[in-house]
């Protein structure tokens, strides 16, 4: 999809905390990716290794500033390797030089409200707009991982995991390395297993966090509708579209095949979720984020300067060289996915929506 650039603002604070009674550029459950170019941050670093991405970061926007009722600062959601913990916006962009910050939107036009989220809705709150009860639910679902460990081991469980990918892509001659990678995988895992016996919580790595508390939010609220006839319809609906909350690849259809085993009743939507679910949910990278469509890019905050992506006509080329390195940071990077994927997702949805 083409789009354009256009500078907005050269103070990326002032217009994040920019608040009218209309509208307000951040909004609930915002996904905030991050460049963050310090030689100190080693761990960035070597996230940005493990996915072969130019980003190494990603938060989730929790509360918006309102000077109306005196809050001012706006808040984020995030792993970092002392923990889930909350950021202040000031923390994601400054200083300008060190950090690069990209910020897409959850696209909701799948979403069916029901008939009470359609009922509460207030016209005179900016905030509210259409899927908002199940943005705030991501927030509280992210917020409710605050004591969780960040997962250095995930790190190099990805590291392994991406070889996989790019070997059953590209080596497929080749496939002795696939299998020792998929094995070196399992190895952290077992290992990750043995350390924490007790542990009952989640851990996750920044995108991991982001992916899980976009899947739980909408699981947990089908449990709920589903179980009032007057929801059950707009529930269906959302459980039968829950594939647009994945923004990560999924070239083996995990997500679409467990919607289709409750669909058809094969598994009961209050069961555990499976573990490949759970590993597809947990190993969501930065990089994924970028290159997902389900995702919407809104602004780029590039050496400073604040950059607002809208949709272009078909062959658009931005205007400056400014623009245009602005325009090149949303490419999708190297994503080693099955190319045959489009083609397997097709057949899967079709035999869902029947």
């Amino acid at each position: 999809m083409p789009y354009r650039a256009t500078q907005v603002s050269q103070n990326p604070l002032d217009y994040f905390m920019h608040h009218n009674e209309t509208e307000s550029h951040f909004h609930i459950s915002d996904v905030v990716l991050r460049v963050n170019r310090s030689k100190k941050e080693i761990f960035a670093h070597l996230i940005r290794m493990a996915s072969n991405s130019q980003w190494s970061h990603s938060a989730l926007v929790s509360n918006i500033n309102n000077p109306s009722m005196g809050l001012e600062n706006t808040f984020l959601v995030e792993a970092k390797t002392k923990g889930v913990i909350m950021s202040s916006w000031r923390n994601e962009v400054l200083p300008y030089k060190e950090f690069t910050v990209g910020i897409k939107r959850p696209r909701l036009d799948w979403y069916q409200e029901n008939p009470t989220e359609a009922a509460k809705r207030d016209k005179d709150d900016p905030e509210d707009r259409h899927g908002i009860d199940y943005l705030r639910h991501v927030r509280e679902i992210a917020l409710d991982q605050i004591h969780g460990l960040y997962d250095h081991k995930v790190v190099w469980e990805l590291a392994s995991l991406y070889v996989e990918r790019v070997a059953r892509r590209h080596l497929s001659k080749v496939p002795q390395i696939a299998e020792a990678a998929d094995k070196l995988a399992e190895l952290f895992k077992r290992w990750d297993a043995k350390q924490e016996p007790n542990a009952h919580v989640m851990r996750f790595i920044c995108s991991g966090l982001l992916q899980y508390s976009f899947f739980a939010a909408l699981r947990f609220r089908l449990l709920q509708d589903l179980k009032h006839p007057a929801h059950r319809e707009s529930a269906l609906h959302n459980l039968r579209n829950m594939h647009s909350i994945l923004y990560r690849e999924d070239p083996d259809g995990v997500m679409e095949q467990y919607i289709q085993r409750i669909l058809s009743g094969e598994q009961d939507l209050a069961a555990p979720v499976p573990d490949d679910l759970q590993d597809l949910l947990k190993t969501a990278l930065p990089a994924d984020f970028n290159n997902s469509s389900n995702l919407e890019w809104r602004y780029i905050v590039l050496n400073g300067n604040v950059w607002q992506i809208d949709e272009a006509p078909a062959g658009y080329v931005g205007q400056s060289e400014d623009e245009q390195a602005v325009l090149a940071m949303l490419h999708p990077e190297h994503s080693p996915v099955d190319e045959d994927k489009p083609q397997k997702e097709a057949k899967t949805r079709q035999a869902i929506s029947q």
